[in-house]
């Protein structure tokens, strides 16, 4: 039996949940106290531990490394823990590992930009969309050149290089003239350090691309750069340094950019990775730091070789709209091929679009990515249009409709009746009676589950109310 085909959950009325559905990614939506973490989630977490899964996990709130310890200890998984945080003794260079892993891709001077690019807007407001493309060029080209201009000059490149680069780069063609300038400014220092270094080697193939490469960085850097007017530059500027301000400071600093004692590639070997820079203690701080971690590790897993062993790994997010970002989709997209497993955990639809930059953007954002992950939970929830998001997904059918009608005057009568009207098969108000949990509850979560492909095969549906007990997982 392949891999993919492992039941991870036997439902009580349908085909089992196998990892193939896994890998094809789960949605949980429930309101405050729905018991969507510890039901559904919670029952999820157990197989993913208990069947060796490799796993990356972020967090929001501050229980959730304790939540995450407990489940380890439960499952005997506490050995594969690593945690990545502030005290932690665990630490990865970003910039370093992505410029020198054994692999093709390494190094590639449009792909560290992109890293970077991604988390910055990850955390930024897109503004007008038809100033988007305009803003997304603009940062593109000086993340581009400021990080080739690193690796042409530091052999072992750090995020304070491409931030002294940006922040030293010129302003004014009096800077350029000014000879104090010339000698505090890093990134002009680089420049002429590598066209010296290029000066004094030996023309081959390889120093033709350099020199073509460190071409191009001036020309930006003394032309298009320079002559950008000071708005633009400021903006584009700010856009860079709104991000690169945290990871010039600890606890990102540290974490991120000294050295490296973990890497994605640890999931594959089995470890269960935690960020532990809580968004709600962190802020804007704790988002870059996992939504860097996160794009990262999503581009490693789609860099697997797959073999028909090859371990199963899981990306688990909790209140999963504080960590979107613009590539989600495309990893989602492939992910069953590389047996990565997404679980993102949010309260409702309005939170998620408003995170993804609101409007129609923040719609087309969720239902992209909704339509990405093949198994839906629905716990209880009071917010109107994810419920109508539910039953809209679920579908309608004809039902009988009763009507009765009475009319007054000298000859009063009565009629009744009956026709069939296209209704919602579970209607958008059900999910706000679901049961929660807890000793109120008997311990009982309900939850709607809403699955592609194969059907429940009791009901020939794709969907079911099911029933966790919290006391048995």
């Amino acid at each position: 039996m392949s891999v993919l085909d492992m039941p991870l959950i036997e439902w009580p009325i349908g085909y089992p949940f196998t990892v193939r559905d896994a890998c094809e990614g789960v949605l949980i939506m429930g309101g405050l106290g729905s018991g969507k973490t510890s039901g559904s989630g919670a029952l999820l977490a157990k197989q993913f531990l208990t069947k060796g899964f490799g796993g990356l996990v972020l967090t929001a709130k501050e229980d959730e490394l304790d939540l995450w310890k407990s489940r380890c200890e439960k499952y005997n998984r506490l050995d594969d823990l690593i945690i990545i945080g502030h005290n932690s003794d665990h630490y990865f260079n970003f910039l370093d590992y992505e410029s020198s892993r054994p692999d093709i891709g390494t190094g590639i001077t449009h792909n560290i930009a992109d890293t970077l690019k991604t988390v910055i807007k990850a955390g930024a407001n897109d503004g007008q969309e038809s100033d988007k493309a305009f803003w997304d060029n603009a940062l593109q080209q000086l993340l581009v050149n400021a990080v080739d201009l690193a690796l042409l000059t530091q052999k072992k490149i750090r995020f304070e290089h491409i931030y002294k680069i940006v922040q030293s780069a010129p302003k004014s063609k009096n800077e350029l003239s000014s000879e104090t300038w010339r000698k505090s400014s890093q990134c002009f220092q680089c420049m002429q350090h590598a066209a010296k270094a290029l000066n004094h080697s030996t023309k081959t193939e390889k120093t033709d691309e350099l020199a073509r490469r460190l071409h191009i960085i001036e020309d930006f850097f003394l032309g298009n750069w320079l002559y950008l007017s000071e708005k633009t530059r400021s903006i584009v500027e700010q856009m860079f340094f709104g991000f690169g301000d945290r990871f010039m400071r600890d606890p990102l600093y540290s974490l991120f950019n000294t050295t490296t004692t973990v890497t994605p590639e640890d999931t594959i070997r089995g470890k269960i990775i935690i960020i532990n820079l809580p968004y709600l203690i962190y802020e804007n701080t704790g988002r870059d730091g996992q939504v860097l971690f996160k794009y990262i590790w999503q581009r490693a897993m789609q860099r697997r070789k797959i073999k028909d062993n090859s371990r199963p790994t899981f990306l688990w997010v909790d209140e999963a709209h504080y960590f979107i970002h613009d590539h989600d989709i495309d990893h989602q997209s492939t992910a069953r091929s590389y047996r990565a497993c997404t679980v993102y955990l949010t309260q409702n639809l309005p939170n998620y679009t408003l995170h993804a930059g609101g409007g129609d953007k923040g719609n087309y954002s969720f239902k992209a990515l909704a339509g990405n992950l093949g198994t839906k939970f629905f716990h209880a929830n009071s917010d109107v249009e994810t419920n109508e998001y539910a039953a809209d997904l679920i579908g309608k059918e004809l039902k009988w409709v009763g009507s009765e009608g009475m009319s007054m005057g000298e000859n009063s009568s009565f009629s009744e009746g009956s026709s069939q009207s296209l209704l919602h098969t579970i209607e958008p108000s059900e999910f706000a009676r679901q049961k929660t949990g807890g000793q109120l509850n008997n311990y009982e979560v309900q939850v709607v589950v809403h699955r592609q492909g194969i059907p429940f095969h009791v009901t020939g549906r794709n969907y079911a109310l099911l029933t966790i007990n919290q006391r048995t997982i």
